[in-house]
């Protein structure tokens, strides 16, 4: 259970930053929604750590945030590279 529980807090964070910075860089207009979205912060990363409770192992759970994370922050950095986000 203790595994379970570092995997949902430590790996849940990251994830929720990689999804909001996605979010941001996608969205053409993210001065106006930039403070709404990082209220939702909270929410999204309560939402992944519980979510993850729900896979009945915990390496399974780790592994699917890891693959969020990985995804979303490669994403970002091909975003970039194109020149599409002003991040």
């Amino acid at each position: 259970m203790l595994a379970r529980s570092l995997v949902a807090v430590l790996l849940s964070l990251p994830a929720t930053v990689a999804l909001i910075g996605l979010f941001l860089a996608l969205v053409p207009a993210s001065n106006a929604l930039a403070l709404p979205a990082l209220l939702m912060a909270f929410v999204l990363w309560v939402a992944l750590a519980s979510a993850s409770y729900l896979i009945p192992r915990a390496l399974p759970a780790a592994l699917v945030l890891l693959a969020i994370t990985g995804i979303s922050f490669a994403l970002l950095t091909l975003l970039k590279l194109a020149g599409v986000s002003a991040v």
